[in-house]
């Protein structure tokens, strides 16, 4: 984490994947730069979508970190099994083929890093992020279940990168009036709000990342 110069967070969707035609990530990252400028506390943010590839997890993602370097990392994804928002408190070493990815690719084995440790922790402050979420009316909680495809992969590679980081599920989208996830711009709102935290944090309290001292693996 660079201490002096001015700080970056990279902030990531997902395109679209089987079983997810319409991703609402990818929609975010279209509609955060115009929520939030190109700045909140004096730090800036970079917003990309990634392909819903396992390949891309190297030629994408890790270039990204790479070319960036941020300061902290948001990834944002969907999962169509929730009805509120999930923040991820860890990754799971395993890639278990639930589906294929958006070009039909399996993650090859069982493992993420064959022989490594069973479990990375996010290493962003989970709590203070919920708060800020529902702040903006949507329900949010805390999950240790990121699941088993692409956004468990990315957010064990974030955090192995040792770059303070955290992953933020969201439902899909309501399909009618009776459905009660949250509409898109409750989530949106959910994700200004934890944004803004994110960098206010960044900027004016190191002690944002003793979590992620004590708890990276």
């Amino acid at each position: 984490m660079k201490l002096n110069a001015k700080k970056t967070v990279l902030v990531t969707g997902f395109s679209p994947f089987p079983g997810a035609p319409v991703n609402p990530t990818e929609r975010l990252m279209k509609r955060l730069p115009k929520r939030l400028g190109v700045h909140q506390f004096d730090v800036d943010f970079a917003f990309h979508v990634l392909p819903t590839t396992w390949v891309g997890r190297q030629e994408v993602t890790s270039r990204l970190r790479d070319t960036i370097q941020p300061d902290a990392i948001v990834h944002f994804g969907v999962d169509g099994t929730r009805r509120t928002i999930n923040i991820e408190t860890r990754a799971l070493n395993r890639a278990i083929l639930v589906r294929l990815d958006s070009v039909g690719q399996s993650p090859g084995r069982p493992e993420l890093d064959p022989g490594g440790k069973r479990v990375r922790n996010a290493t962003l402050s989970a709590g203070p992020l919920r708060d800020a979420a529902l702040t903006g009316g949507a329900p949010t909680r805390l999950s240790t279940n990121a699941g088993t495809y692409l956004c468990n992969a990315t957010l064990w590679d974030s955090v192995g990168s040792g770059i303070p980081s955290i992953f933020v599920h969201v439902p899909a989208l309501p399909r009618g009036p009776r459905d009660t996830r949250p509409s898109y711009p409750v989530i949106e709102e959910a994700a200004v709000r934890l944004l803004q935290e994110t960098a206010r944090r960044l900027r004016g309290r190191q002690d944002y990342f003793a979590f992620s001292r004590s708890h990276s693996t």
